[in-house]
């Protein structure tokens, strides 16, 4: 993560390559839409390259992912006005931490 806060795009494209599954995984199953999943993919890594700077390299860069994936996704579901839409994304999410 350090050659990635100081610019290095090929160690970004790693990260991101080594990462890419998990992360798909994780979308894919809380949302049931892959094309959605890699948007999400997408913006958060976009958010995190272009917020590189002020990363802790300290810090755990995989929690620091999968809560940006999740707050993304979170963010898409409050969207959902329909009650059981929201009780149906919050059992999926359930699901995957208990799986």
């Amino acid at each position: 993560m350090d050659r990635v806060t100081q610019g290095d795009e090929a160690a970004f494209t790693q990260l991101r390559s080594y990462f890419h599954m998990p992360a798909f995984k994780f979308c894919s199953v809380l949302l049931k839409d892959d094309t959605e999943a890699e948007s999400i993919i997408d913006s958060v890594f976009d958010k995190i390259w272009n917020e590189r700077l002020a990363f802790n390299t300290e810090g755990n860069f995989q929690s620091y992912l999968f809560s940006n994936l999740k707050d993304q996704i979170f963010g898409k579901m409050k969207k959902y006005s329909d009650p059981a839409a929201r009780k149906q994304y919050l059992d999926r999410i359930q699901s995957f931490r208990a799986g």
